[in-house]
């Protein structure tokens, strides 16, 4: 415990370092994308801890591929637009449709730890998984 604060001041200076790499070389809505998969990972494992459920790594694992794939192809959709026409906005475009998933999912997360969430607001989710006739 002694040296717990030079372990979080090393983690804000890796993650600060990192936060503005990111918004350098990519813009914003990267970076803003990376802060709320990490804040869906965080509201998923709250939500599964207060289910009852196990956490388990493959599980985990499935879903941080899948966020780092997301990552990856944003990467090179921002590369190739930077490098062919000077501009990145289709790059930031992906990100905020990418965003607005993740703020979704974490909506969806809340409401299973019990946080209220508005009727309107759980209907516009069943609407865009497809279940608005269930």
């Amino acid at each position: 415990m002694e040296k717990l604060d030079i372990h979080v001041k090393t983690a804000l200076l890796f993650f600060g370092g990192l936060f503005s790499l990111l918004v350098d070389n990519f813009g914003m809505p990267f970076a803003i994308l990376v802060v709320v998969q990490m804040a869906d990972v965080f509201t998923g494992m709250l939500a599964s801890r207060k289910e009852g459920k196990r956490w388990r790594s493959a599980i985990g694992i499935n879903g941080l591929q899948k966020k780092v794939g997301i990552l990856v192809l944003i990467g090179l959709v921002y590369l190739i637009e930077v490098n062919l026409y000077g501009t990145n906005t289709i790059g930031g475009a992906v990100s905020i449709m990418y965003i607005g998933m993740e703020l979704l999912s974490n909506t969806e997360n809340l409401n299973r730890i019990g946080v209220y969430i508005h009727p309107k607001i759980k209907e516009f989710i069943d609407v865009m998984k497809g279940k608005e006739n269930e």
